[in-house]
């Protein structure tokens, strides 16, 4: 039964895990990259209907991620601290635990937090805050990237585990 759990708890982690960062990899790769060759109009109708999907889908997901690992973490230490901070394998798990924290409460200000300021805007019939907005863009932009950085960190730290 044990074996179970662990495999059930390892395989959400997983799932929601790549659900995460391959959001924000989707995000920085893709939609940047395709939102710079559209048409202002486009873009606008684009964002306004993507972006309140995105601030719930991307916080879920990262939130199941964390919860998930905590619990696999806790199950594989046999719920003994002493024992899963006395290993390697404990004190990495548990940095990139710490790591996945801050990743997250990071995503949440610049990149949630800016997008929400950014999706008050779209809704704006006219906007004529185009400073505040590519500022709002810029530090989202530059949130979206340190993510998947960090993602790409704490993926790296999961496997040497």
């Amino acid at each position: 039964m044990a074996d179970l759990l662990a495999l059930a708890l390892r395989y959400l982690h997983i799932v929601f895990g790549v659900a995460w960062i391959g959001a924000v990899f989707y995000s920085v790769a893709v939609l940047r990259t395709a939102m710079g060759r559209v048409d202002m109009d486009a873009r606008r109708k684009t964002m306004k209907a993507l972006l309140p999907v995105a601030i719930h889908y991307v916080p879920m997901a990262a939130v199941l991620t964390i919860v998930f690992g905590a619990l696999l973490y806790a199950h594989l230490g046999a719920y003994s601290l002493d024992y899963m901070l006395s290993s390697t394998w404990g004190q990495t798990i548990f940095g990139a635990m710490v790591l996945t924290l801050g990743t997250f409460a990071l995503g949440m200000f610049l990149v949630v937090g800016g997008s929400r300021k950014i999706a008050v805007h779209l809704a704006e019939e006219t906007c004529t805050h185009a400073t505040e907005v590519g500022t709002l863009q810029e530090r989202t932009n530059l949130g979206q990237l340190t993510v998947l950085v960090l993602g790409m960190v704490l993926l790296a730290l999961m496997v040497s585990a």
